[in-house]
Protein backbone atom coordinates (compact mmCIF):
# COMPACT_ATOMS: atom_id res chain seq x y z
CA UNK A 1 0.00 0.00 0.00
CA UNK A 2 1.09 3.56 -0.61
CA UNK A 3 -0.31 7.08 -0.46
CA UNK A 4 -0.01 10.11 -2.77
CA UNK A 5 -1.20 13.57 -1.86
CA UNK A 6 -0.63 17.28 -1.66
CA UNK A 7 -2.44 20.59 -2.07
CA UNK A 8 -5.05 21.20 -4.76
CA UNK A 9 -3.89 21.17 -8.40
CA UNK A 10 -0.31 20.23 -7.61
CA UNK A 11 0.02 17.39 -10.14
CA UNK A 12 -1.25 14.54 -7.99
CA UNK A 13 -3.68 13.24 -10.60
CA UNK A 14 -1.00 13.14 -13.30
CA UNK A 15 1.32 11.26 -10.96
CA UNK A 16 -1.40 8.78 -9.99
CA UNK A 17 -2.05 8.08 -13.68
CA UNK A 18 1.65 7.58 -14.42
CA UNK A 19 1.84 5.00 -11.62
CA UNK A 20 -1.16 3.03 -12.84
CA UNK A 21 0.76 0.33 -14.63
CA UNK A 22 1.59 -3.35 -14.27
CA UNK A 23 0.74 -4.57 -10.79
CA UNK A 24 0.14 -1.10 -9.39
CA UNK A 25 -3.34 0.39 -8.96
CA UNK A 26 -3.61 3.97 -7.75
CA UNK A 27 -7.12 5.23 -7.00
CA UNK A 28 -8.10 8.87 -7.38
CA UNK A 29 -9.57 10.32 -4.17
CA UNK A 30 -11.59 7.21 -3.32
CA UNK A 31 -12.60 8.70 0.05
CA UNK A 32 -13.08 5.35 1.76
CA UNK A 33 -13.93 7.26 4.95
CA UNK A 34 -16.85 9.19 3.44
CA UNK A 35 -19.83 7.16 2.10
CA UNK A 36 -21.14 10.20 0.22
CA UNK A 37 -17.96 10.39 -1.88
CA UNK A 38 -16.74 6.78 -1.85
CA UNK A 39 -18.00 5.83 -5.33
CA UNK A 40 -14.40 6.10 -6.54
CA UNK A 41 -13.34 3.46 -4.00
CA UNK A 42 -14.83 -0.01 -3.74
CA UNK A 43 -17.36 0.47 -6.59
CA UNK A 44 -14.51 1.43 -8.94
CA UNK A 45 -12.35 -1.46 -7.76
CA UNK A 46 -15.23 -3.75 -8.68
CA UNK A 47 -15.12 -2.29 -12.20
CA UNK A 48 -11.41 -3.04 -12.44
CA UNK A 49 -11.67 -6.50 -10.85
CA UNK A 50 -15.19 -7.80 -11.59
CA UNK A 51 -14.29 -11.36 -10.57
CA UNK A 52 -13.14 -10.40 -7.06
CA UNK A 53 -15.23 -10.24 -3.88
CA UNK A 54 -14.70 -6.92 -2.12
CA UNK A 55 -15.97 -5.77 1.28
CA UNK A 56 -19.25 -3.87 1.20
CA UNK A 57 -19.15 -0.13 0.62
CA UNK A 58 -19.49 1.57 4.05
CA UNK A 59 -22.88 3.07 4.81
CA UNK A 60 -21.62 5.29 7.62
CA UNK A 61 -18.68 7.63 7.95
CA UNK A 62 -15.47 5.90 9.02
CA UNK A 63 -12.57 7.17 11.04
CA UNK A 64 -9.39 7.52 9.01
CA UNK A 65 -7.95 4.54 10.87
CA UNK A 66 -11.00 2.43 9.98
CA UNK A 67 -10.69 3.61 6.37
CA UNK A 68 -7.06 2.50 6.19
CA UNK A 69 -8.12 -0.89 7.57
CA UNK A 70 -10.67 -1.13 4.75
CA UNK A 71 -8.00 -0.23 2.19
CA UNK A 72 -5.85 -3.03 3.62
CA UNK A 73 -8.73 -5.47 3.10
CA UNK A 74 -9.13 -4.32 -0.49
CA UNK A 75 -5.44 -4.75 -1.20
CA UNK A 76 -5.61 -8.32 0.07
CA UNK A 77 -8.48 -8.97 -2.34
CA UNK A 78 -6.48 -7.75 -5.37
CA UNK A 79 -3.15 -9.30 -4.32
CA UNK A 80 -0.51 -9.37 -5.78
CA UNK A 81 -1.43 -5.84 -6.89
CA UNK A 82 -0.12 -2.95 -4.79
CA UNK A 83 -2.96 -0.56 -3.97
CA UNK A 84 -2.22 3.16 -3.93
CA UNK A 85 -4.55 5.96 -2.91
CA UNK A 86 -4.35 9.60 -4.04
CA UNK A 87 -5.96 12.24 -1.89
CA UNK A 88 -5.53 15.92 -1.04
CA UNK A 89 -5.26 18.69 1.51
CA UNK A 90 -5.95 18.03 5.22
CA UNK A 91 -7.44 14.61 4.41
CA UNK A 92 -4.05 13.66 2.99
CA UNK A 93 -2.37 14.65 6.23
CA UNK A 94 -4.75 12.52 8.31
CA UNK A 95 -4.20 9.48 6.12
CA UNK A 96 -0.43 10.10 5.96
CA UNK A 97 -0.14 10.01 9.76
CA UNK A 98 -1.67 6.53 9.82
CA UNK A 99 0.31 5.28 6.81
CA UNK A 100 3.43 6.55 8.56
CA UNK A 101 2.56 4.67 11.77
CA UNK A 102 2.03 1.48 9.74
CA UNK A 103 5.25 1.99 7.70
CA UNK A 104 3.39 2.38 4.41
CA UNK A 105 5.05 4.86 2.00
CA UNK A 106 3.54 8.33 1.59
CA UNK A 107 4.51 10.69 -1.25
CA UNK A 108 3.77 14.42 -1.23
CA UNK A 109 3.56 16.54 -4.39
CA UNK A 110 3.77 20.34 -4.34
CA UNK A 111 3.73 22.99 -7.05
CA UNK A 112 4.48 26.67 -7.41
CA UNK A 113 1.39 28.15 -5.77
CA UNK A 114 1.60 31.16 -8.09
CA UNK A 115 1.04 28.90 -11.11
CA UNK A 116 -1.99 27.31 -9.46
CA UNK A 117 -3.53 30.74 -8.92
CA UNK A 118 -2.59 31.98 -12.39
CA UNK A 119 -4.14 28.95 -14.08
CA UNK A 120 -7.71 30.04 -13.46
CA UNK A 121 -10.52 30.40 -10.96
CA UNK A 122 -10.43 28.03 -8.01
CA UNK A 123 -13.45 25.93 -6.97
CA UNK A 124 -15.35 27.30 -3.97
CA UNK A 125 -14.27 24.45 -1.73
CA UNK A 126 -10.64 25.60 -1.94
CA UNK A 127 -11.49 28.78 -0.03
CA UNK A 128 -9.84 31.23 -2.38
CA UNK A 129 -6.25 32.40 -2.21
CA UNK A 130 -6.12 32.20 1.58
CA UNK A 131 -7.58 28.69 1.69
CA UNK A 132 -5.10 27.45 -0.91
CA UNK A 133 -2.20 29.08 0.91
CA UNK A 134 -3.27 27.56 4.24
CA UNK A 135 -3.27 24.07 2.72
CA UNK A 136 0.13 24.61 1.11
CA UNK A 137 1.55 25.67 4.47
CA UNK A 138 -0.07 22.66 6.18
CA UNK A 139 1.50 20.23 3.71
CA UNK A 140 4.88 21.93 4.07
CA UNK A 141 4.68 21.91 7.86
CA UNK A 142 4.15 18.13 7.81
CA UNK A 143 6.91 17.18 5.34
CA UNK A 144 8.59 15.01 7.97
CA UNK A 145 5.79 12.42 7.81
CA UNK A 146 6.31 11.80 4.08
CA UNK A 147 8.80 9.29 2.72
CA UNK A 148 9.29 11.35 -0.42
CA UNK A 149 8.24 14.81 -1.56
CA UNK A 150 8.26 15.97 -5.16
CA UNK A 151 7.73 19.15 -7.13
CA UNK A 152 5.27 19.16 -10.03
CA UNK A 153 7.85 21.02 -12.06
CA UNK A 154 10.33 18.14 -11.68
CA UNK A 155 7.63 15.61 -12.51
CA UNK A 156 6.99 17.16 -15.92
CA UNK A 157 10.51 18.44 -16.68
CA UNK A 158 12.59 15.55 -15.27
CA UNK A 159 10.08 12.72 -15.37
CA UNK A 160 12.57 9.88 -15.60
CA UNK A 161 14.44 11.02 -12.49
CA UNK A 162 11.22 11.37 -10.47
CA UNK A 163 9.87 7.99 -11.53
CA UNK A 164 13.21 6.41 -10.63
CA UNK A 165 12.91 7.79 -7.08
CA UNK A 166 9.41 6.40 -6.76
CA UNK A 167 10.55 3.03 -8.14
CA UNK A 168 13.14 2.81 -5.37
CA UNK A 169 10.64 3.80 -2.69
CA UNK A 170 7.93 1.37 -3.80
CA UNK A 171 10.33 -1.40 -4.87
CA UNK A 172 8.73 -1.57 -8.30
CA UNK A 173 10.30 -0.95 -11.69
CA UNK A 174 7.99 1.71 -13.12
CA UNK A 175 8.28 2.57 -16.79
CA UNK A 176 8.23 6.22 -17.79
CA UNK A 177 5.00 6.87 -19.69
CA UNK A 178 5.63 9.79 -22.01
CA UNK A 179 2.56 8.95 -24.09
CA UNK A 180 -0.69 7.05 -23.45
CA UNK A 181 -4.17 6.51 -24.86
CA UNK A 182 -6.83 8.74 -23.36
CA UNK A 183 -8.94 5.63 -22.77
CA UNK A 184 -6.31 4.29 -20.37
CA UNK A 185 -6.96 7.10 -17.88
CA UNK A 186 -9.33 6.08 -15.08
CA UNK A 187 -12.63 7.86 -15.67
CA UNK A 188 -12.67 8.81 -11.99
CA UNK A 189 -9.78 11.19 -12.65
CA UNK A 190 -11.82 13.60 -14.76
CA UNK A 191 -13.42 15.71 -12.04
CA UNK A 192 -12.71 19.27 -13.20
CA UNK A 193 -11.65 21.11 -16.36
CA UNK A 194 -8.10 21.22 -15.07
CA UNK A 195 -7.89 17.44 -15.38
CA UNK A 196 -8.77 17.41 -19.09
CA UNK A 197 -5.07 17.66 -19.98
CA UNK A 198 -4.83 13.94 -19.23
CA UNK A 199 -6.79 13.34 -22.43
CA UNK A 200 -3.92 14.80 -24.45
CA UNK A 201 -2.05 11.55 -23.88
CA UNK A 202 1.25 13.20 -23.06
CA UNK A 203 3.14 14.97 -20.28
CA UNK A 204 2.85 18.72 -20.83
CA UNK A 205 5.32 21.33 -19.61
CA UNK A 206 3.09 24.21 -20.66
CA UNK A 207 1.81 24.97 -17.15
CA UNK A 208 5.23 25.58 -15.61
CA UNK A 209 5.97 29.23 -14.84
CA UNK A 210 2.71 30.58 -16.24
CA UNK A 211 2.46 33.09 -13.39
CA UNK A 212 5.30 35.11 -14.99
CA UNK A 213 3.08 36.10 -17.92
CA UNK A 214 -0.08 36.47 -15.85
CA UNK A 215 -1.80 39.70 -14.80
CA UNK A 216 -2.63 38.05 -11.47
CA UNK A 217 -1.42 39.94 -8.41
CA UNK A 218 -0.30 37.84 -5.47
CA UNK A 219 -0.48 38.73 -1.81
CA UNK A 220 2.56 38.78 0.45
CA UNK A 221 1.73 35.39 1.99
CA UNK A 222 1.71 33.76 -1.45
CA UNK A 223 5.20 35.05 -2.20
CA UNK A 224 6.40 33.76 1.19
CA UNK A 225 4.92 30.31 0.51
CA UNK A 226 6.58 30.11 -2.90
CA UNK A 227 9.92 31.04 -1.35
CA UNK A 228 9.48 28.48 1.44
CA UNK A 229 9.14 25.76 -1.17
CA UNK A 230 12.22 26.83 -3.04
CA UNK A 231 10.58 28.77 -5.87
Amino acid sequence: MFLIGGPAFSGKTLLAHLLNQGQIICLDEPDFHNPEQSHRGIPFLKELFPDKNFPGRPEKKLTYKEAVGLIQECEKVISPYNLGVKTADWVFIEYAKIYNDLSYPAIAVVRDIRDVLAEGQLPEWVGGEKGLNDIYRLIWKNLKIFDLWLRYEDLVMNTEEVIHKISKLLSYDFKVLYRWNAESVHHTMFKLDRHEMLKSGTISKSKVGIWKNSDRKFGREIWITAKLMGY
